[in-house]
């Protein structure tokens, strides 16, 4: 292989590099703080680690953040690419430090692939501003499960040819900004009722099922232009014996020679329960690299990154996986590094922080959400509402599935943003039992209007919060209801007279649901899913 080769490219796989430097390229590891602890960082170092995920345990500051990224660019032999989960909407490692816009459910609702072309640059710009490579984005699942407790809004649709055409302009507008895309969680998550986070999740599908709601997305990865993919921890029975991470069937197979993708493969985070209970780390190794995995992300604990990384070495070197199986990962990783690496962009000088406007676009984020929110219901036209003064916002704590239940906590969306818009707002934050007290039931028609936004991303909250919203319909069947997490939140509560969704909790999204409300700004959002027997795909009026 010695050609002259143009600038980026690799002329000799890993000319110089030790077999240990080349399989730190195989890794993407995470830490915990705000400044790259020593060891973390002598652990990159030495073993010339590929890649390193920011989560939003790491980010403080825009300031900080660069700083951080400065120092993890300069490490290694060659320069480590720093990925993080900025999906927009509810996964946003970066919060509202930085653009996110909306959920991918909320950009569908737009309907237009120019809108969603347009979030995917405006996310990609931010990033690239703070010195991130690239971000494991779009979402590719096939939201087909009503119940799915960990994609929903996170998807674009329950349609494969929606979510095709949505990721292919979201990757569109990350590339455009110079930052790199992963779409995950091949071959589909769409389909599961439980969190991988926690237990392997098991989907029983047929082939023709498999191939249209899960797997068809993925399929169109050349087409769509991705620059990567993540694998799930999902187990298809019926369909290949092991969990899709760990699955030659499903990743050499499908993906590599039956879609023709060769970019670079990732896994999902080999730290969830689903992976770390179950396996150890000789076992991640042989079954990852054997099913055709580029890249492995152990993202928390470094005892836990250096048995991955150490049982990777062990195995080559005890001829179990040949060193030219490493080279062939080791060349589609630099051949990624070298698509995005001319990026100017990459090493920041701290002096020009100060001068780095992120989120100055704040005001396109806007339109988008502005064009998402969906008015599902208005039978009493209670929206837009008449002059109101005195608004009760209800709202309960928010739990996710990968948190416990226990484990919700006590953060209010709407009340900041409502403020803004009536002269007197009064808030209850109910506990997640199904129970209103009693008090509260005797206030309810003391306001000029209640507004009451449930919160789920599973069923058992949606339930729960449902049980409660349809006692204070019996009292107020003129509440507004605003749906801020999934929109089916609806079955159970399906009699609401009055019924707004807003795909996620951003601060932009919550803006646009008060100016709905209040008339200042029409309807427009689409709703991009079926509620079965209660909406069809496409429902929304407009104001």
């Amino acid at each position: 292989m010695h050609h002259h080769c143009s600038r980026g490219e690799v002329s000799i796989v890993g000319s110089g590099l030790s077999l240990r430097e080349k399989i730190g390229q195989c890794l993407a590891i995470g830490f915990f703080g705000a400044t790259l602890p020593p060891e973390v960082r002598q652990f990159i170092d030495k073993n010339n680690i590929g890649f390193v995920v920011l989560f939003h345990r790491n980010i403080q500051s825009i300031p900080q953040v660069t700083e951080l990224t400065n120092d993890i660019h300069s490490l290694g032999r060659i320069m480590p690419w720093i990925w993080t989960d900025q999906e927009g909407g509810t996964v946003a490692q970066f919060g509202e430090l930085a653009a996110n816009v909306c959920s991918p459910m909320g950009l569908a609702a737009t309907g237009s692939p120019g809108v969603v072309k347009k979030a995917g640059a405006l996310i990609g710009r931010d990033m690239a501003v703070c010195g991130i490579d690239g971000v494991f984005a779009p979402n590719m699942d096939v939201n087909y499960e009503e119940r799915n407790p960990i994609i929903g809004i996170r998807s674009f649709g329950d349609q494969p040819e929606a979510v095709i055409e949505f990721a292919s302009a979201f990757v569109a507008g990350l590339h455009e900004a110079g930052v790199a895309s992963c779409g995950k969680h091949f071959p589909g998550h769409g389909g599961t009722v439980k969190d991988s986070h926690h237990e392997i999740p098991r989907v029983k599908v047929s082939p023709e099922y498999f191939y249209h709601n899960c797997y068809k997305p993925f399929s169109e990865a050349n087409r769509i232009g991705l620059a990567a993919m993540m694998t799930s921890h999902v187990l298809f029975e019926g369909i290949a014996p092991s969990i899709a991470t760990f699955s030659p069937e499903l990743v050499d197979g499908l993906l590599r020679r039956e879609a023709g993708f060769d970019g670079v493969v990732f896994t999902d985070c080999l730290e969830m329960n689903a992976v770390k209970d179950n396996f150890s780390p000789a076992q991640v190794a042989i079954s990852t690299i054997l099913a055709g995995v580029d890249v492995l992300i152990p993202s928390h604990h470094l005892e836990y990154q250096e048995a991955i990384f150490e049982a990777i070495v062990d195995l080559v070197e005890t001829g179990v996986i040949s060193e030219s199986r490493i080279d062939r990962s080791f060349l589609r990783i630099q051949k990624l590094k070298a698509m995005f690496g001319e990026n100017p962009q990459r090493i920041i000088r701290t002096e020009e922080v100060a001068a780095r406007e992120v989120r100055c676009f704040i005001g396109e984020e806007q339109g988008i959400a502005n064009r998402s929110v969906t008015l599902l219901r208005n039978l009493l036209d209670i929206v837009p509402l008449a002059s109101p003064r005195k608004i009760l916002i209800i709202e309960w704590e928010k739990a996710v599935a990968s948190v416990l239940m226990a484990k919700a906590d006590a953060t209010l969306r709407l009340p900041e943003v409502a403020t803004g818009y009536f002269d007197e707002v009064e808030v209850e934050l109910l506990p997640l039992d199904g129970e209103v007290p009693i008090e509260l039931m005797r206030k309810l028609n003391e306001f000029d209007a209640v507004l009451v936004a449930p919160y789920s991303r599973f069923p058992k909250a949606a339930m729960l919060q449902g049980r409660a919203i349809r006692k204070i319909l019996d009292i107020r069947p003129g509440t507004i209801v605003a749906a801020i997490g999934n929109p089916y939140d609806i079955r159970f509560f399906p009699k609401v007279a009055t019924y707004l969704v807003t795909y996620g909790f951003r601060k932009v999204q919550i803006e646009a649901l008060f100016k709905i409300i209040t008339g200042q700004i029409k309807p427009n959002g689409r709703l991009p899913v079926e509620i079965k027997n209660i909406f069809p795909r496409g429902s929304g009026l407009n104001g």
